[in-house]
């Protein structure tokens, strides 16, 4: 999904939270792990992001929904890919 204020890669429904998503990936390790790429700068981009997806969607119902930023990490090692899911990775004001 891509607004005004910036991308975010995936949105999901989890258990009733909305969960805004960022897929990172590195083919190697020589700058640190895929996770790592997610800082303080590209989490208040994904905020900014939400914050109008939400704005933008309204609640349905009238009725609030709990949100949450998950990372979806993946890595090489040699000749294999790792996954990993970060679930509420990080959190904003």
């Amino acid at each position: 999904m891509v607004n005004k204020a910036g991308e975010i890669d995936l949105i999901a429904l989890h258990d009733g939270t909305l969960c805004f998503i960022e897929v990172k990936a590195r083919s190697s390790s020589q700058f640190g792990p895929a996770a790592a790429a997610v800082d303080l700068r590209k989490q208040r981009r994904l905020a900014r992001a939400a914050a109008l997806y939400l704005a933008q969607t309204g609640a349905k119902d009238g009725e609030d929904r709990p949100c949450r930023f998950d990372v979806v990490a993946i890595d090489r090692r040699g000749d294999e890919w790792n996954f990993s899911l970060l679930t509420d990775a990080f959190q904003l004001g």
